[in-house]
Parts: structure tokens; C-alpha cells; sequence
């Protein structure tokens, strides 16, 4: 009897632990059914967001790509633009420098042979002259009107010789006016550089010396020459040519006498005459030394072209160092320009591959929960 209440308990405390265990499983089959389910949507979220961050990845690198190539592109072409913009015009100004440098060596070689057949020639044209005007001299009467035309005509030739040019190096006849109002009408104004003029008088009365040539043993005619270049010198004194208005002149008046022997026998007749003159502000010149006064004005002019030309190249040079500073500059900027796109986009692949808690690191850690993902980051 009591073997069977003993058996009867173990059956009912087996029947209780039965019924305890299986709800036990139950309630776990329960609970493994919801974690794999949870475990699924975990799963399949990491899945993706790993396919989201490989194509924000992709995407990243299209767009950083992009980004890079028209950073370029752009650098490339601001360099282009700006390559075409600074060398354009310094090949020009270069071509022009070179040109201006042949013209004006090519003109100092003209010139120097011009200028030694110019002086070769000025003897023959000094004798010439003197030759011409003493032949001319023996068919003059009395009248000085035609002796002043005759003298005129004179300057005129030498300064057609000389190789300065009417309208540019000198002016003939110019009508000007002193402080009072009064006309005058020089023979020449010979221009200078710096704007400075010299006035050239030619109406020098050469009746005395006609007289003098035809009787040579009478020294009252040879006194009464000089005299009457004595009285010129007062007269041209007195008109002041260098106050008239629309010249510069400098402090001295070239008195012209056309007869080279009509100079020289004053000069020997009154060896101060020339002193005289000077004092007065007057130069008294011949054929032969006011062609070598003018042969020298031109060289003048001559070296004052040149100074000109010398300064234009100077300054152009000066400008094509300056275009050239800032083509070096702009380069210097463009090289800054790339380097910090190359370092915004190290920076950006850094945080997307490098460091810790990257993208890339945290993509592949997923993988390792298992997601599948038939990409592999790199």
C-alpha cells in the first residue's frame, strides 16, 4: 500500500514536472522564434545600411572624383586662360623690343656711314660754297635787296646740305612778334632739343666789301667793311631777337656772312671783331663754319632719337618685367590652389578609409555579424 502511494506521488511529481519543463520549452521556442526574427531584421537593417554605405561610398568617390577633375579642369584652364592672357602680350612686346632694337641698330649703321661721307663731303661742298659765292659776288650790284636774297639763298643751300629738314629742324621766315607787338621776320630759327632755338640772321650788307674787292689797295674801303658788319652786329643787337615771343632762343644770334674771305679780311682788319660780336651775343659764322655748326645740331638731334628710342625700350622693358612678376605670381597662386584641393581630398578619403571610426571599418564589422554583400570595400 505504501509502494503504491509512493509510486502514484513520483507519477504525479513526474506528470508536474513534465507539464513544468514543456511550458518551459515552450515559452524558450517562443523566445528563440522572436530573437531570430529580431535577429533577421537586425540583419537585414545592417544589410542595409552596408549596401547604403557602399553606394554613399561610390558615390563619395564619383563625386570626390568630380570634384578633383573640375578642380583641375578649372586650375588647367584659369592656367590656359591665364598663359594666354600674360604671353600673348609678352610675345608681342618681345617681337616689338627686337624690332625696335634692329630699327635702331640698323640706323646707327646708317648712319655712321652716312656721317663719314657727310664729313668727307664737307670740304668739297666748304669749297664749293666759297667758289660759288665768289663767282656770285663779282655779278652783285649795289642793291641790297638782291644782296640779302643773294645771302639768303646762300643759307638756304648750306641748309639743304647740312641735312636737317625745313618744318622740322628749322623754320624760314617765321613771323614773330616782341613784347611791344612789332613783327620780325628771321631768316632761319634752327630748333634745338629741350625745346631751344637759334636765330640765324643773313642780310649782312657786303657793298663795302664789293668796293674793297675791286680795289684792294685801299684800306678806307677795306675799314669801311668792316664797319659795316660793326653797324649789323649793333643792328641785330638792338631788335633783341632772343625776347620774341614763340621762340627759345639761347644766349647768342649766328650773324651769317656768305663770303668766307669777307669774314677773314675783317677778321684781319679788326682782330677783336669777332669779341665784339660775342659780347653782344652775336656769333658771327661763314659758309664753311656754320655748316659744321649745323653738321654738328644734327648729330644733336640725331643722338637725341636715339636717347628717345633708348628710353621707350627702357620702359618696355620695364613693363615686360612686370607682366613676367606677375605671370610667376599667378603661377605661385595656381600651385597653392592645387595643393589645397589635394588636401581637402586627402582629408575626406581619410575619413572615409582611415582613423578610427571610419566608414569603411564600420562597413566591414558588419560583415563579420553577418550581412551579405556581394561588393568588397577596398
Amino acid at each position: 500500500m505504501e509502494i503504491t502511494s509512493l509510486l502514484v506521488g513520483l507519477l504525479v511529481g513526474a506528470i508536474g514536472v513534465y507539464f513544468y519543463l514543456n511550458t518551459k520549452l515552450q515559452a524558450l521556442k517562443t523566445d528563440k522564434i522572436h530573437l531570430e526574427v529580431s535577429l533577421d531584421k537586425e540583419i537585414e537593417t545592417h544589410k542595409r545600411e552596408v549596401d547604403l554605405i557602399n553606394i554613399a561610398r561610390e558615390q563619395m568617390s564619383k563625386d570626390f572624383k568630380a570634384v578633383a577633375s573640375d578642380i583641375l579642369a578649372k586650375d588647367r584652364n584659369d592656367l590656359s586662360i591665364k598663359n594666354s592672357e600674360l604671353l600673348t602680350p609678352l610675345q608681342s612686346q618681345l617681337k616689338e623690343f627686337r624690332d625696335k632694337i634692329e630699327v635702331i641698330t640698323n640706323e646707327q649703321i646708317k648712319e655712321r656711314a652716312t656721317l663719314a661721307a657727310q664729313i668727307e663731303n664737307l670740304k668739297k661742298t666748304s669749297i664749293e660754297a666759297q667758289e660759288t659765292t665768289q663767282n656770285l659776288t663779282n655779278a652783285l650790284t649795289y642793291d641790297n635787296k638782291q644782296q640779302g636774297d643773294w645771302g639768303e639763298m646762300i643759307l638756304s643751300s648750306i641748309l639743304s646740305s647740312s641735312g636737317l629738314r625745313e618744318g622740322h629742324e628749322f623754320d624760314t621766315q617765321k613771323q614773330l612778334k616782341n613784347e611791344s607787338g612789332e613783327a620780325f621776320k628771321p631768316d632761319v630759327v634752327l630748333h634745338l632739343p629741350e625745346e631751344k632755338d637759334i636765330i640765324i640772321d643773313s642780310k649782312v650788307s657786303l657793298k663795302a666789301y664789293k668796293d674793297y674787292i675791286a680795289n684792294q689797295s685801299d684800306t678806307a674801303m677795306l675799314k669801311s667793311h668792316v664797319a659795316s658788319v660793326e653797324a649789323h652786329i649793333n643792328g641785330i643787337s638792338i631788335k633783341e631777337y632772343e625776347n620774341l615771343e614763340g621762340v627759345l632762343t639761347l644766349d647768342f644770334i649766328f650773324v651769317f656772312i656768305p663770303i668766307e674771305s669777307a669774314l677773314l679780311v675783317a677778321l684781319d682788319q679788326k682782330p677783336d671783331l669777332f669779341t665784339t660780336a660775342l659780347k653782344k651775343n652775336i656769333v658771327l659764322v661763314s659758309p664753311s663754319t656754320l655748316m659744321m655748326s649745323l653738321k654738328t645740331v644734327h648729330h644733336i638731334w640725331q643722338t637725341e632719337r636715339q636717347n628717345l628710342n633708348s628710353e621707350e625700350i627702357a620702359r618696355q622693358a620695364g613693363a615686360m618685367y612686370d607682366k613676367l612678376f606677375g605671370f610667376v605670381k599667378s603661377m605661385d597662386d595656381i600651385e597653392k590652389h592645387l595643393d589645397k584641393a589635394q588636401k581637402s581630398y586627402k582629408e575626406a578619403r581619410s575619413k572615409l578609409s582611415d582613423g578610427k571610426g571610419n566608414l569603411i571599418g564600420r562597413a566591414e564589422k558588419l560583415k563579420t555579424l553577418g550581412v551579405q554583400s556581394k561588393k568588397e570595400l577596398k
